[in-house]
């Protein structure tokens, strides 16, 4: 029945025992209705936006209980990632937006002026080298102590766990990197190129100089197997995220006879995965194939 018949309704007729009528009751449901609303939760923002995983492991290595939604969905291909109109909607009621506008600037749809974190506006992938993220982890614990004071001081202490880890995880990878100092890497793709640089590894070659390798033509292959023949105990440093036959190809054709190695790094992980966890997942893979 639409409340708005209610006025058509006779006073006489009444709810059985309650001496109620159908009119009072009508009259009744606006406030009924209030009531019901009130009980329930205010709409709440967003809590924090992230734009992508590794983003989100240092907001959750700072802040285990944050309320956090990633923007880039699990096995999505971040250069040519597109915001669904619900995460657009989820990005406008977000409290924080932290992003790393040099890898995500390319996406349309990313502002929340006035409450956003942009971590690394003028370096790439900068979450793969532990120093990068050593220097902006008391920035992003700030931020969040802003959003959650009564986790301030939880806050503070995971910082001061996270920068202890971090200087551990910049020795790790600078031991497990020690190996190629000489030896160097071809890479299929440029994600890693500057922590490796930090870490004193030449890169011979980087096969995709654009997007998913649409630039590898016959004369970069050649060029880059000329590179493996003189340099044959590289390692063929391949990206989970992208196909990997160049640098099969090259394995294949080079003239040592004891081929180049080749590991699959993954410089994204998932949403679920601290910064540490994802760090650690790619230090397992190098040390692993780094053992005779």
């Amino acid at each position: 029945m639409n409340p708005t018949d209610c006025q058509t309704l006779s006073p006489t007729i009444a709810f059985p025992s309650s001496g109620i009528t159908w009119r009072k009751a009508c009259n009744m449901l606006p406030f009924l209705i209030f009531f019901v609303m009130s009980l329930l939760p205010l709409p709440a923002g967003a809590g924090i936006v992230t734009t992508l995983p590794p983003l989100t492991g240092l907001v959750l290595l700072l802040d285990p209980e944050a309320d956090v939604h990633c923007l880039l969905p699990p096995g999505a291909d971040a250069h040519d990632f597109q915001l669904r109109p619900k995460q657009v909607q989820t990005l406008k009621q977000a409290d924080l937006l932290v992003r790393s506008s040099f890898d995500d600037g390319h996406w349309s749809g990313i502002s929340l002026p006035g409450r956003t974190l942009d971590l690394w506006p003028g370096q790439a992938h900068a979450w793969l080298s532990p120093a990068a993220v050593i220097n902006i982890l008391p920035k992003l614990a700030e931020a969040l102590q802003l959003l959650a004071p009564q986790r301030e001081q939880a806050i503070t202490q995971a910082l001061s766990k996270a920068l202890s880890h971090a200087y551990a995880m910049n020795i790790k990878w600078y031991k497990a990197l020690e190996a190629y100092h000489e030896r160097g890497v071809i890479m299929q793709h440029n994600a890693w190129q500057p922590a490796l640089a930090a870490y004193k590894v030449p890169v011979w070659a980087v096969l995709e100089t654009q997007h998913h390798g649409d630039d590898i033509g016959p004369h970069r292959l050649e060029e880059a197997l000329g590179l493996l023949n003189a340099h044959p105990t590289a390692l063929l440093w391949g990206n989970r995220r992208h196909a990997g036959r160049a640098l099969q190809w090259l394995q294949e054709h080079q003239t040592a006879s004891e081929k180049a190695r080749l590991l699959d790094f993954d410089p994204l992980g998932d949403c679920g995965m601290t910064w540490l966890e994802l760090m650690q997942l790619n230090l397992d893979l190098l040390e692993k194939a780094s053992t005779p």
